[in-house]
């Protein structure tokens, strides 16, 4: 009988395991068990879908809001058009306790509320409230306006989104 040392200085005879096939063989059944279980788990969607979204880049959802048209008197009304984009699957919260108060409709599920307010020197004159349905990806073109008090002139029209914190201010000239 043979004997041979083994890479870590142990000796052993040529036809026992000390230093053969088998850590290798072991090595390998984990590596086909291992490739096993994902082929088996990538076909299951639900894993499929976990697995993709993990290795690719996601996108946090926003809102992109802005003046198509700005603001502009109207006899004692401030008015303006606004698009609005939601991306990523964004949802509406709704209005928050404080605008529902303030007189804020209550939208549904897919529906954002967007409120306008009138300002002059930093001071809330008036709101108006419009209600926009969402459609991921898609613009909506909302028309914004607030009724003014008799004789007031405001100087920015500042429109937000209800429960949520975007918002874009247009100025106003003074009507004279």
């Amino acid at each position: 009988m043979r004997t041979e040392t083994t890479r870590d200085g142990q000796r052993g005879s040529a036809d026992e395991t000390v230093g053969g096939r088998g850590p290798v063989i072991r090595r390998v059944l984990v590596a086909v068990a291992v490739v096993a279980a994902v082929v088996v788990a990538w076909s299951t969607p639900a894993v499929r879908t976990e697995l993709t979204k993990s290795f690719t880049r996601q996108d946090r959802p926003y809102l992109e809001l802005y003046f198509i048209e700005l603001p502009s008197y109207v006899g004692d009304r401030v008015e303006a058009q606004v698009a609005f984009t939601p991306h990523g699957g964004v949802r509406s919260t709704g209005p928050s306790a404080k605008e529902r108060e303030e007189g804020a409709p209550r939208p549904g599920a897919d529906t954002f509320v967007l409120k306008a307010e009138a300002d002059r020197d930093g001071e809330r004159l008036a709101t108006g409230w419009a209600t926009v349905r969402a459609v991921d990806g898609k613009a909506s073109v909302v028309k914004v306006d607030v009724d003014l008090p008799k004789g007031e002139d405001a100087d920015a029209l500042r429109v937000s989104v209800a429960g949520r914190s975007e918002y874009l201010i247009g100025h106003l000239e003074a009507t004279g």
